[in-house]
């Protein structure tokens, strides 16, 4: 996970890029999901608003198993529509820290779908605000610049923010 052969420096958006790229998940990534999927209603990957991305709980666990090779084929179809490589991964970034976000409170119980875009978009104004705070009031002056340094986040900061997000919008959503 070292981004070091991209010319020497730390270059993660570059790295995200390759990974995206390639797009070869782990069984770890595979199981990470469907025990997600046991702790909400349902994921969308990629664009909030299309309906094909959206993977219900209730159906796919009743059809599938874990570990199940259609499962792993219906994930990689959803990730795949996601046309910029740096995005499907940082989409399979978020998924991994959904995972483990779950694995490690396993009470946790969503009462609703989980929507990547949504979540990344979040994680993505906290982390910048949380390094920029003169910029709170006037963040969308600042978003493509918000969206380039999370880019360039190391998979354990992304993951930082991703928890950050979803503990943001649970209690919102309790307001």
């Amino acid at each position: 996970m070292d981004p070091q052969h991209f010319g020497g420096a730390e270059d993660w958006y570059a790295w995200r890029e390759q990974q995206g790229s390639v797009g070869r998940e782990n069984e770890a990534f595979f199981s990470g999901i469907w025990d997600l999927l046991h702790h909400c209603k349902g994921l969308m990957i990629g664009e909030k608003y299309n309906s094909k991305r959206r993977i219900d709980s209730e159906i796919m666990l009743a059809q599938m198993t874990a570990g199940e090779q259609s499962f792993r084929l219906h994930i990689n179809h959803v990730l795949n529509k996601i046309q910029a490589p740096v995005y499907r991964q940082l989409s399979v970034e978020a998924l991994r820290a959904l995972a483990s976000i779950v694995r490690n409170n396993p009470d946790l119980y969503i009462e609703d779908t989980l929507v990547t875009d949504i979540l990344i978009g979040h994680a993505v104004r906290i982390c910048w605000l949380q390094a920029h705070p003169q910029y709170y009031d006037n963040y969308e002056e600042c978003v493509s610049l918000a969206w380039q340094a999370f880019y360039q986040l190391p998979p354990h900061a992304l993951a930082n923010g991703i928890l950050d997000a979803l503990v943001y919008l649970l209690n919102h959503n309790q307001n």
